[in-house]
C-alpha cells in the first residue's frame, strides 16, 4: 500500500515518531526559508536623531539612545526584562513630551496599567489626551472581556488597520511604536504569517516616519527565523541573563545582571 502524504504534515510525522518539536522546528525552517525566497530587502531611512530612553544600558550601547525613526528587534527569553524596559521608556519620552502606541499581545492593557502604577506612574492623564493608546490584540484572542477602544484579533491584517487607526491619534513630538511581542503572533498564526507582518508594519513605521520596538523570544523558534526577523529591522537589541555589556556590529547587545 503507498501512502501520500506531506513532508510538512504535522500528524504523519508525529505518528512516524518523530519528537514533535523536529516537527515544529522543521515547519518553521520551511516557512522561514520560502519566505526568504519570495521576499525583497525593505528601503530603509536616514535616522535624525537619537531619543533617550532613561535606561543607562542603552544609553551605553547606543550612545545616547534609540535611533528616530528606526525599527529594533528587542530579543529576550521570558523573565529577561523586555517588558520593564518598554515600560520603563514609554514612561520617560511620555514625560518628554512624545507618544507611545503599545500593541499588546502577550498581556491586557489593564494588566499594563497596573505594572506602571506599580513603578509610580500613572498612565492616566496620558491615555486622557492621546499621548497614549494601548491596542489590545490579546483578550479577544484568549476570551478576555475587554472594554478596550481599540481592540482586535492577534490576527496580523487586524493588528495592522488598528495600528494605522492609532497611529494617526496618537498626539506627541515624536511617535514610538511597541509591540509586546511578536512570539504569540508567530506561535498562532505562523511563522510565514508573523514575518510577514514583521516587515509589513516596519514598512509602515518607515512611512510614517516612526520609531517601532518589537519584543521576541529567541529560544522559541530556530536561527533561520530570527535572522529573517533581524533582516527585517535595523537593529537588534539581546538581552541575557547575566554578564557584563557587549556591542557587536549592528546588533545592539547587552546582558542584564
Amino acid at each position: 500500500m503507498i501512502f501520500e502524504f506531506s513532508l510538512f504534515d504535522s500528524d504523519m510525522i508525529v505518528g512516524l515518531g518523530a519528537p514533535i518539536h523536529a516537527v515544529v522546528g522543521l515547519m518553521a525552517f520551511y516557512s522561514s526559508s520560502k519566505l526568504a525566497i519570495e521576499t525583497k530587502p525593505l528601503t530603509k531611512i536616514p535616522f535624525e536623531e537619537k531619543l533617550e530612553t532613561g535606561i543607562s544600558e542603552i544609553a551605553n550601547i547606543l550612545k545616547g539612545g534609540i535611533p528616530y525613526p528606526s525599527s529594533i528587534l528587542l530579543l529576550g527569553v521570558v523573565g529577561s526584562g523586555k517588558t520593564g524596559i518598554f515600560l520603563k521608556l514609554s514612561r520617560y519620552r511620555l514625560e518628554k513630551g512624545d507618544a507611545i502606541v503599545f500593541i499588546c499581545t502577550n498581556n491586557t492593557p489593564e494588566n499594563y496599567r497596573i505594572m506602571m502604577k506599580n513603578l509610580g506612574f500613572d498612565p492616566n492623564p496620558f491615555e486622557e489626551k492621546s499621548s497614549l493608546i494601548f491596542i489590545d490584540a490579546y483578550s479577544k484572542e484568549f476570551g478576555i472581556e475587554s472594554k478596550e477602544k481599540y481592540l482586535t484579533s492577534m490576527m496580523p491584517y487586524d493588528i495592522i488597520i488598528a495600528f494605522l487607526k492609532a497611529i494617526e491619534e496618537a498626539k506627541g513630538n515624536k511617535k514610538i511604536i511597541i509591540i509586546h511581542d511578536l512570539t504569540n503572533i508567530l506561535d498562532i498564526y505562523g511563522v510565514k504569517e508573523g514575518l510577514m507582518f514583521l516587515r509589513n508594519i516596519v514598512a509602515k513605521t518607515r512611512e510614517a516616519k516612526v520609531t517601532l520596538l518589537v519584543s521576541l523570544n529567541p529560544q522559541a523558534f530556530p536561527p533561520a527565523v530570527l535572522a529573517l526577523a533581524q533582516e527585517a529591522v535595523d537593529g537588534t537589541i539581546e538581552l541575557e541573563a547575566r554578564g557584563k555589556i557587549k556591542y557587536r556590529g549592528g546588533v545592539f547587545k547587552w546582558q542584564i545582571s
